[in-house]
């Protein structure tokens, strides 16, 4: 356990090296690029988001899960991702044409064959990567990752500063792959499988289904809001709505690469080492949800300040979504660990069903609720996924032996823990003087919010207060040292 909490906290800190890098991006782009120009890449970003799904056709996901790994193993998933990544990209480079008609958006068109031809070469990069997240190789990935955030953030600038406009990211999304894959490669230091074969498939092709399925239903979800607002407001609702969701997931950009690198391969050693994961999966759930739901009301009190300070005036217009967009993120949250949970354990179909229903949720709630504005359609958003609690807490119980009563014990203190904070934050929002520079108020807002949010750690006994005394106490010995 301790070897883990020190590469989660190496992993942690690279990943968030590289988060920083990318809000700096976030931030010089939006000044180089305009609404329209995000708008057209998030248009031609939907479906290479959903392509990557059958990219990738839970190769990745097999090669982490697997108890062992063989050269056969190896040189099967190599044919499967070749057949998968390859067929994807002339897919993508034939229909844009027909991408960019149902966005009424020309400019579509040559951002998707770009971003086809990045396909051709993932596969030889994917395989080394899934490898290095499986043996929790973190100082080798963070020099994969300080290699590709380095050459995504130049090339972006470069391209942006040069008037590629929507091409820019298309451009540096291509190089970026180049490199991380060589990178990858480079760092793993041993020999991997060079051709591919298809003489064992069948069990990643099985594995692989219910991963495809579940991660395909996982893309719509989130192509919903480029594909409805494209097709029936513009491209400039689509790059505010756009902005509204980065805001709101900043701390998840935060954690969730740390979670999504050791989640499924440390819950899946641990069901083959011990069998039921229930009691861990609750420990990790509640240490996620610890940082995630406290800064998520914080964002939502915070929304017009911290867009107009990150982005500037012109994209004020995504706040009046922020709000609604928290609540659907943190109902999200909380449920973040049971799709690697259930592959961990050898379920990966049983997340489809709960996936299906969110999915469903939001479209009916759309139908219904939306009526023009950004803020009708993030209600529609957070009523949707409102709608998949039911079902998540079913399977819970039926596939990690986890009822409903534990999963409450545990969950709710941190519905109460997030509320203290929130309202802490909105208390101390509201008692700034209005001349206040926006700065000055996200600064004072955050720095009382946090101080709510440790203290609120300790009153409610939450398990990420033990971890607070065990840092605390590692760093004071570490210093008599």
């Amino acid at each position: 356990m301790s070897s883990v909490r020190k590469k989660v906290a190496l992993q942690f800190l690279v990943s968030n090296l590289a988060l920083l890098a990318n809000f700096l991006l976030t931030i010089i782009l939006a000044r180089l690029l305009s609404p329209q120009d995000i708008g057209i890449f998030s248009m031609a970003a939907v479906l290479m988001a959903v392509a990557h799904v059958f990219r990738d056709f839970g190769v990745t996901t097999y090669i982490k899960r697997e108890k062992e790994l063989t050269a056969t193993n190896l040189r099967n998933a190599l044919g499967v991702l070749l057949a998968t990544s390859w067929s994807v990209a002339i897919g993508m480079y034939l229909s844009a044409p027909y991408w960019a008609n149902f966005f009424h958006e020309d400019g579509v068109t040559d951002v998707v064959r770009v971003l086809a031809l990045g396909f051709v070469f993932i596969p030889f990069g994917a395989i080394p990567t899934a490898i290095l997240s499986r043996e929790m190789a973190v100082e080798k990935s963070a020099q994969v990752t300080a290699v590709s955030t380095s050459v995504y953030f130049i090339a972006s600038i470069a391209f942006a500063a040069n008037g590629f406009g929507p091409m820019t990211m298309a451009w540096a999304n291509l190089i970026n792959i180049l490199a991380s894959g060589l990178m990858a490669r480079y760092v793993l230091s041993r020999p991997l499988p060079v051709l591919p074969s298809f003489s064992e498939i069948k069990a990643i092709i099985h594995f692989g289904a219910g991963n495809l399925i579940t991660a395909l239903l996982k893309a719509a979800d989130n192509a919903l809001p480029d594909v409805l607002l494209g097709r029936y407001m513009n491209a400039s609702a689509v790059g505010l709505f756009s902005r509204a969701n980065s805001t709101v997931n900043m701390v998840g950009t935060a954690l969730h690469p740390t979670v999504n690198y050791f989640a499924l391969p440390y819950l899946a050693k641990l069901h083959h080492a011990n069998g039921p994961i229930a009691s861990e999966y609750l420990r990790a759930t509640s240490l996620i949800n610890s940082l995630m739901l406290p800064s998520l009301a914080v964002i939502a009190v915070l929304a017009h300040d911290v867009v107009s300070v990150l982005y500037g005036n012109a994209w004020l217009g995504a706040v009046s979504s922020i709000s609604w967009l928290c609540l659907a993120y943190a109902i999200s949250s909380v449920f973040t660990l049971s799709a690697p949970a259930l592959a961990g354990v050898g379920k990966p179909y049983a997340s489809i069903a709960p996936q299906s229903l969110v999915l469903l949720g939001k479209i009916l709630s759309a139908a219904i609720l939306f009526d023009g504005t950004l803020a009708s359609f993030a209600k529609a958003i957070a009523i949707g996924q409102m709608s998949s609690i039911p079902l998540y807490l079913w399977i819970h119980h039926r596939h990690l032996g986890l009822n409903w009563i534990d999963w409450a014990r545990w969950t709710m203190p941190l519905v109460v823990h997030a509320a203290i904070v929130g309202l802490v934050g909105l208390g101390v929002r509201i008692s700034l003087p209005p001349n206040i520079s926006t700065w000055s108020a996200v600064v004072a807002t955050s720095t009382f919010a946090a101080a709510a949010a440790i203290t609120a750690y300790f009153i409610l006994r939450l398990p990420i207060s033990k971890e607070l005394v065990g840092l605390t106490i590692t760093l004071i010995n570490s210093r008599k040292r």
